[in-house]
């Protein structure tokens, strides 16, 4: 994460929701519970961000994804296995955060 603080475009509430969403969460989410694309409720409106949406925080410094390398244990069961990777809100995510909510 940089240190150096770069003037932030507004974000999208579509963004704005994928950041509250992770906060919500307790700052992190496993990438499976992420739909492919941004969804609607067609009832109540409410908007889940998708994947692109968590993609492009990401190019932005907001949020990041772990790296989960698959297990190498050869004639075992789990050889292959491989852990979901999560996304986590960084420090600049909060911050972005907390400036938007104060707005």
């Amino acid at each position: 994460m940089s240190t150096d603080l770069k003037p932030q475009r507004k974000l999208s509430a579509t963004e704005q929701a994928a950041l509250r969403v992770l906060q919500e969460q307790g700052g992190s989410l496993i990438e499976w519970r992420v739909p492919e694309t941004t969804e609607k409720d067609p009832v109540f409106g409410t908007i889940t961000p998708g994947m692109p949406v968590y993609r492009k925080l990401e190019r932005q410094g907001l949020v990041f994804f772990t790296e989960e390398e698959p297990f190498d244990l050869p004639g075992d069961p789990l050889d292959g296995f491989q852990f979901s990777c999560e996304i986590y809100l960084t420090d600049e995510g909060k911050a972005v955060l907390r400036s938007t909510d104060k707005v």
